[in-house]
C-alpha cells in the first residue's frame, strides 16, 4: 500500500459506553448479498473508528444516508485515525432471514468519494444474547484504490475476527 493512489482503511466499530464487542456471522445460505453479516442492536451506540494508511485527509463521512461529524484523533508519517458515532434509535429489529444495508460514505482529499456497504441485522434492544452470537469482529480492511482522485474503489475487502482473516 502507498503510491500510486493505493492505500488502507481499516473500519473499526465497537458498542459504547465501554468500547462493547460487536460480532459478525458467516452467512451459510446464498440468498443474501454477501457472505457476512455484522449485528447490531437497535436503540444503541456504536464508535466507529477509521484509520487511514498511508494518511488521509477525511472530508466527510455519511453513514446510513446521515452526515455524520468525524474527529481525527491521530497522525503521523504512517497513519491518521478518525472516530464518529453512529447510532440505532429508531430504527427497527430486522425480520427473521432479513438482512440491512449500512452504506458508509466518504469524501477523502486528492482521492474521491469511497463507499462501502455493509451488511447488517439489528436486534431488539432486549436480545443480547442473539446479538453477541457468531465471531467477535476486529475491524473490517479496505484495500483501496484511486481513480484520478475522484472515485475510490474497494480492490479487496477483509473481515478480522480474533486474529483470523476471513
Amino acid at each position: 500500500m502507498g503510491g500510486g493512489g493505493h492505500f488502507r482503511v481499516t473500519l473499526s466499530i465497537r458498542r459504547e459506553p465501554g468500547a462493547g464487542p460487536v460480532f459478525c456471522k458467516m452467512e451459510t445460505s446464498a440468498r443474501f448479498r454477501q457472505l457476512k453479516t455484522v449485528k447490531l442492536s437497535c436503540e444503541a451506540t456504536y464508535r466507529l473508528d477509521i484509520s487511514f494508511k498511508p494518511p488521509q485527509l477525511l472530508q466527510t463521512l455519511t453513514i446510513g444516508g446521515k452526515q455524520i461529524e468525524a474527529v481525527e484523533r491521530a497522525r503521523d508519517g504512517t497513519a491518521c485515525a478518525y472516530s464518529a458515532y453512529h447510532n440505532t434509535e429508531g430504527i427497527v429489529a430486522s425480520n427473521r432471514g432479513q438482512r440491512e444495508e449500512l452504506q458508509i460514505a466518504m469524501r477523502v482529499l486528492g482521492s474521491g468519494y469511497l463507499t462501502t456497504c455493509l451488511q447488517i441485522k439489528y436486534y431488539r434492544a432486549d436480545d443480547q444474547s442473539h446479538c453477541e452470537w457468531g465471531s467477535r469482529l476486529h475491524c473490517i480492511e479496505l484495500d483501496c484504490s484511486s481513480v484520478e482522485g475522484r472515485l475510490v474503489t474497494v480492490d479487496r475487502e477483509t473481515y478480522r475476527k480474533l486474529g483470523i482473516d476471513s
